[in-house]
């Protein structure tokens, strides 16, 4: 499932081809995925340029220069690919955006996926991303508006940081070595933290998340041009390494569940 690295890669590659193009044709199979039927799409989008791609959170936003707003969300994994003009389309796809010039997009969900349109006088209130916080990529996202955000709360570190209310775009992938590098347990009371533990914190989820964007993202993800990322195994240093040794005190890494997933831990740099 994509987070903010590939996310923010996605958005870019998006922005950066997409931006004065304008929209020929939509074309929609599956309609559940949607919030407006297929000839709703073409009435409301057909002839408007696409002005800015950018992400909120976990979502895909794409603002057209007509007022409307396509919101993305990929669920749990979709292929979001470009093609040139006259190149042929993947065998399966559920959403193909054509443009003018003949080239154009597809999707195809995996699961759970959503491609809403909005008006964009209603974007602000829209239910599915008007609560998400600011993520760990965006500016204001500095030492200082950390620590406020975590003064005064009193629940688990882990629990608080995958509430996209709170801190938007951060899953579970990079979540076990986020909490390593802060040699923080998933359960440990925010409330019991630091001033120390919270400066970890922020530098380890900044520098995780810095580096594999630096890298193309995680290695099993395609992004808009069908390319992998080079983020693997070898970068993570807890995540996904069930009974190898912990890279800094040489014991077992384990796998314990904290809340509704589970956790890679070092049982000794992670003592609750």
């Amino acid at each position: 499932m994509a987070e903010l690295p590939e996310l923010y890669k996605m958005c870019g590659q998006m922005d950066g081809t997409l931006k004065g193009k304008k929209i020929k044709k939509f074309t929609l199979l599956q309609e559940k995925c949607s919030n407006v039927s297929g000839d709703d799409w073409n009435k409301r989008v057909r002839n408007a340029s696409v002005e800015k791609v950018y992400n909120k959170g976990k979502w895909i936003v794409t603002n057209l220069d007509n007022g409307e707003s396509i919101l993305l969300s990929l669920g749990m994994g979709a292929d979001v690919l470009y093609y040139e003009k006259d190149a042929g389309l993947p065998e399966k796809y559920h959403i193909n955006m054509l443009f003018t010039d003949g080239s154009g997009y597809t999707i195809r969900f995996w699961w759970f996926g959503k491609y809403l349109l909005v008006p964009g006088y209603e974007l602000e209130n829209e239910p599915n991303t008007k609560d998400i916080g600011i993520d760990p990529f965006n500016k204001d996202f500095t030492l200082e508006y950390f620590k406020n955000l975590l003064k005064g709360k009193k629940t688990g570190i882990k629990a608080f940081l995958m509430n996209q209310k709170n801190v938007s775009g951060v899953g579970n992938m990079y979540m076990h070595d986020i909490l390593f590098s802060a040699r923080l347990h998933p359960q440990k009371k925010i409330s019991d933290m630091s001033g120390a533990d919270i400066e970890n914190l922020y530098r380890g989820m900044t520098d995780i998340l810095n580096k594999s964007l630096s890298v193309g993202a995680f290695m099993y993800e395609s992004d808009f041009f069908g390319q992998k990322g080079s983020y693997g195994m070898d970068y993570f240093q807890v995540g996904y390494k069930e009974n190898s040794p912990c890279p800094v005190c040489g014991a077992a890494i384990i796998q314990i569940k904290a809340g509704q997933s589970s956790t890679f831990i070092c049982p000794e740099c992670q003592k609750l």
